[in-house]
């Protein structure tokens, strides 16, 4: 039985074996379809694993990435490179716009130092020649009182002429004096404006006063070339107005030439500025620099007795004097004639022979405090006011 069993079941395995064998076509078919079904699970699971792998280390690289961010480390640069390249470009432009700051801070410095080099600047003077007409009458007024022959003059105690609405200074032959001689330079002004000239003075190089004495002066006052010379005069004070305004433009340069330090320099041109603000028509500073010069002349000064120092009298002393900072016009005019007075009194006060004329000067800067077209500047009024004020002093 044993034998049996055994035979039937080797005999059924047998069978089904060479049944197997007999059939491969169904079965390889059935075993492959099995497997692909089986490897396409395996992999959809391990997509699936990484996916849910991903997600969970997302959050955990971006809490990496922002930790590394906050503290400053590297891997913010190599954690999103190209992302960040436009966040960095906008907060990198304010390093690059920082100089520009400080170029604005600087600016004050470099516009100190080039001050100190070139000053401030010192205003232009233009006045319509109506204007101008109205203040050589003033000027005129101030130097002759008006009268019409005085337009030629030669006053006693002086060895030169004296000609024009601002008496001019014009030597005469041969003879060189301390001072700034300026008829010439005003006839060379007048020809430059096309204005015509006597035959007589309109020569290549204007030539020196014919008269050598105060005597000749008068005796030829009627004389063709002295009427002629006076008429000519009459009908230029305009001219020889804007001569004077001129003359005041560049008597701001010749001053700064002889100014070195630089501090008095400044309060030059600051003061100067101040009396043209002040003044409208330029007439204290136009009257004063015809009146007594600029006041850079080495050979206009005398020696002062108590300090040993030699003291001029012109536009540039005056300026000194002043030290305020008001813009009222008023207050300022009144500085400036202040200022005046003080130079010419310190002047008769090392000149004692100039004291005959001192009574005349502060007459003339007194009508430095109102406006040319107020009552109260005339010569006279002017005067008694600042009598009065320098007494309550």
């Amino acid at each position: 039985m044993g034998g049996d069993f055994i035979g039937r079941w080797r005999g059924a395995g047998s069978g089904r074996r060479t049944a197997w064998q007999a059939k491969p076509g169904r079965y390889s078919a059935k075993v492959l379809a099995c497997g692909s079904l089986l490897l396409s699970c395996v992999i959809v699971a391990g997509m699936a694993t990484q996916a849910a792998l991903a997600e969970i280390a997302a959050p955990a690289a971006t809490r990496v990435a922002d930790n590394e961010k906050e503290q400053g480390g590297p891997g913010v640069a190599q954690a999103s490179h190209t992302q960040k390249s436009e966040p960095e470009t906008v907060l990198r432009q304010p390093e690059v716009q920082k100089p520009a700051p400080e170029a604005a801070v600087q600016m004050p410095e470099a516009r100190k130092s080039s001050h100190e080099a070139k000053d401030l600047p010192v205003p232009q003077l233009v006045l319509p020649d109506d204007l101008a007409k109205k203040i050589g009458q003033k000027i005129w007024l101030n130097e002759t009182d008006g009268k019409r022959d005085a337009i030629t003059s030669w006053n006693a105690h002086e060895e030169f002429a004296s000609l024009g609405i601002g008496h001019c200074i014009w030597f005469p032959v041969g003879k060189w004096l301390p001072f700034e001689e300026s008829f010439p330079a005003l006839l060379e002004f007048m020809r430059k404006k096309n204005v015509r000239l006597p035959a007589w003075l309109d020569q290549t190089q204007i030539p020196a006063n014919p008269w050598t004495s105060r005597a000749e002066f008068r005796k030829n006052s009627n004389s063709p070339q002295m009427k002629e010379l006076r008429q000519f005069l009459l009908d230029t004070v305009a001219e020889q107005t804007q001569f004077m305004v001129a003359r005041a433009q560049g008597a701001m340069e010749k001053i700064l030439k002889t100014t070195p330090d630089g501090t008095e320099r400044e309060h030059i041109v600051i003061q100067f500025t101040r009396v043209i603000r002040a003044s409208e028509n330029f007439y204290p500073l136009i009257d004063y620099i015809n009146f007594k010069g600029e006041g850079t002349n080495p050979n206009e000064a005398a020696m002062d007795r108590e300090t040993g120092r030699r003291q001029g009298w012109g536009l540039k002393q005056v300026l000194l004097r002043m030290n305020g900072d008001t813009s009222d016009p008023k207050a300022v005019r009144a500085e400036f004639a202040d200022a005046a007075q003080f130079v010419l009194q310190q002047r008769v006060r090392n000149l004692p022979s100039n004291r005959v004329f001192e009574v005349g000067w502060l007459r003339r800067v007194a009508t430095y405090r109102r406006p040319i077209a107020d009552p109260e500047s005339s010569p006279q009024r002017a005067l008694r006011k600042s009598l009065r004020v320098t007494a309550a002093q």
